[in-house]
């Protein structure tokens, strides 16, 4: 397990230092994640998790029914390992990335004065209540946006454990729907990939536990919509083939896409999506909203 996890995290550093110097504008947002990944990859060997009691026909009624497997608000989560991370995380970045410094240091403050309640703010987190880091920084000088960040990286891991306890129950080519089978969260990247039979299947990329499950080719991985019509994407030359974004014109949101035929083996998504923030900016700009909150939906890293 720990020689796995260590190729993992050299394979995910590697993709971060090339695209860094492919393209230098991106490279402070990469280090940035550079360092809370390095952390993340620290204890995930550690990491331990309650083994799923469900069976294989419980699993095709909830699936059959359309509820995902896992209800976020009954994990039994260690929250000492959770906790530890969270100040590991905010601490490598103090000494590292001196542009968040300040904020990070106001957030630690309001730990230590019990003014943040760090395991509710994971319960909060894990259960998706997207306005509580919000409402707890409204009275504070601080960015509620970097505090979501931050509470997020230090569950994820754990969240991403149970999900391999309850993933071998998805039949990928029954599920189809806009959310995840295994938590119900909404995806944060598409894939596009061939597989036996399929040229060029749609994977979503939860953006909770990072589980991929098939969706429709065509449709709004948001909304549901599925007028052609209103649905289209778009690239830039510098990309190619293998980077663009799908909008929808019905909601107004918009995805990012992978062509892992046209990339190669050397994408990390998760990294990948970091590396194409032009992409984002060039979709906000035309007045669509990323489906899942990113990056630039913080006010900017320092505060």
């Amino acid at each position: 397990m720990k020689k796995k996890t260590t190729e993992e995290l050299n394979r995910i550093i590697k993709r971060i230092h090339a695209i860094g110097k492919a393209r230098p504008s991106h490279k402070e947002v990469l280090d940035f994640h550079k360092y809370i990944i390095r952390e993340k990859y620290k204890i995930k060997p550690s990491i331990k998790v309650k083994q799923s009691d469900m069976n294989d026909e419980t699993a095709k009624t909830c699936l059959r029914e359309g509820f995902p497997l896992l209800d976020k608000k009954e994990i039994q989560a260690d929250l000492d390992p959770v906790t530890t991370l969270f100040k590991n995380i905010c601490r490598s970045l103090m000494r590292n990335y001196k542009k968040a410094a300040p904020e990070i240091k106001k957030i630690t403050l309001a730990v230590r004065k019990g003014e943040i309640d760090l395991e509710e703010l994971f319960r909060k987190v894990i259960e998706g209540d997207k306005e509580y880091c919000d409402s707890i920084a409204k009275d504070r000088d601080f960015n509620g946006g970097l505090l979501r960040l931050l509470a997020e990286s230090s569950i994820s891991s754990f969240v991403e454990a149970y999900a391999d306890k309850l993933k071998g129950h998805v039949d990928q080519g029954s599920w189809l729907r806009k959310y995840c089978p295994v938590c119900g969260s909404a995806p944060m990247l598409a894939e596009l990939k061939n597989e036996k039979g399929v040229e060029g299947a749609k994977y979503l990329l939860c953006s909770s536990c990072g589980f991929e499950w098939r969706y429709p080719r065509l449709g709004c991985p948001f909304c549901g919509n599925g007028d052609q019509e209103k649905l289209r994407h778009f690239t830039t030359e510098a990309d190619g083939k293998g980077f663009r974004v799908e909008v929808c014109e019905e909601c107004k949101k918009y995805i990012k896409t992978i062509d892992l035929r046209e990339t190669g083996p050397a994408v990390v998504p998760l990294v990948d999506d970091l590396g194409t923030l032009h992409l984002d900016i060039i979709a906000m700009n035309e007045g669509y909203t990323r489906g899942t909150p990113g990056i630039l939906d913080m006010e900017n890293l320092g505060g």
